[in-house]
């Protein structure tokens, strides 16, 4: 039995290594352009001093590459590429960088357009599979399935966003069909995968609900100063949007540990009274309950550093980006650390209700 599965750990690491070194040798199934750099040579050719003191270098690249597909193959061409010290908005290439050409086949253009990151991608993307297969066996797997489907489900609602469908609508759909797929995937087709959607699904209304209250209440947000998102029309129903989907892998997250430490309960000790349950699902709740909030806040946080440093470094005071940027996202912070701490009582009871009263039914039967 041990032989076998270390058989099939090298079978996946045979599998991946192939797959990696496909990635770096698949120039030939681009219909972009590919060019290897063979040298770099560059020069400054201006500074500037930016708006906080510190100066902005100007270089610029004179690459040679060889071209790696199409009727140029082989070919060497010569490319000149600017770029910044900063290189915020432009990128410097080396020796051994494999890009993106901005022609055809046939005429392969002289303007780099990006490199090539498929190998990359070949190497996270590939040792994610590889480990969760090896690490977590069937479990991993069904992981993997997951995460497939989800991006399917993901490419269908941007499809039918661009379609003209209202985001609202879209994001309905797909918050359901991510907690199914998820939970299903993960758990099978069980009573507590179904108390896991069921808490996730109740939680997700109540957060919404709470947010258009508040909203009611006290007026909208200011969407003028939201990134990316001043010159359309319905800035709110993205945010919405945007606000129901943050927090859903961490209500799930909640709703699917209490759900299985209550059912595991029940099936240890059938006879476990409700109130007894309800107690030891709550207590479970709060042991999680500040590890997801800062996982939350650290997810968050990390999203605000590229922007926290590019605006300072253009001038923008702090106090600004916090009065104009920041509300934001202490709305979406705010808003999925409640539904957190709701997702506790919510799945508590829920996974009480479900668990115990068949097992109560059994023994009345019995």
């Amino acid at each position: 039995m041990k032989s076998c599965i270390f058989h099939k750990k090298y079978l996946l690491a045979g599998i991946y290594i192939i797959f990696v070194l496909f990635t770096c040798c698949n120039s030939r199934f681009y219909h972009t352009p590919l060019a290897k750099i063979c040298s770099v040579t560059e020069k400054q050719t201006l500074s500037r001093e930016g708006t906080r003191g510190s100066k902005e270098y100007y270089y610029t690249q004179k690459i040679t590459a060889r071209i790696l597909n199409g009727s140029h193959k082989g070919e060497k061409i010569t490319v000149s590429n600017e770029y910044t010290s900063s290189q915020v908005q432009t990128k410097k290439y080396h020796k051994g960088d494999t890009v993106l050409l901005s022609g055809s086949k046939e005429s392969p253009g002289k303007t780099i357009r990006s490199v090539k990151r498929d190998g990359y991608l070949a190497v996270l993307a590939g040792g994610l599979f590889f480990l969760l297969i090896c690490i977590t066996g069937k479990q991993g797997f069904y992981t993997i399935i997951s995460l497939i489907l989800n991006t399917v489900i993901f490419a269908y609602g941007f499809q039918a966003f661009t379609e003209g469908k209202n985001i609202l609508n879209i994001c309905n759909v797909i918050a359901v069909l991510f907690s199914l797929t998820t939970l299903i995937c993960l758990n099978g087709i069980h009573r507590k995968t179904f108390s896991s959607v069921l808490s996730t699904l109740c939680v997700l209304f109540l957060i919404m609900a709470l947010f258009e209250f508040s909203i009611y209440m006290y007026g909208d947000l200011d969407y003028s100063n939201l990134e990316y998102l001043g010159s359309t029309g319905n800035s709110a129903d993205i945010f919405w949007a945007d606000i129901m989907l943050t927090g859903l892998g961490a209500i799930m997250d909640v709703t699917v540990t209490i759900s299985a430490a209550v059912g595991e309960i029940v099936r240890k000790n059938p006879s476990v009274s409700l109130k007894r349950l309800i107690h030891s699902g709550r207590e479970i709740g709060y042991d999680i309950m500040g590890t997801m909030i800062n996982v939350l806040l650290f997810v968050l946080a990390s999203g605000m550093i590229p922007m926290f440093i590019l605006k300072m470094n253009n001038d923008i005071s702090f106090i600004t980006i916090v009065r104009y940027h920041i509300p934001y996202d202490i709305c979406r912070f705010l808003i999925e650390s409640i539904g957190i701490v709701l997702a506790i009582p919510v799945s508590v009871f829920i996974a009480s209700a479900i668990m115990k009263i068949p097992s109560r039914k059994r023994g009345v039967g019995e």
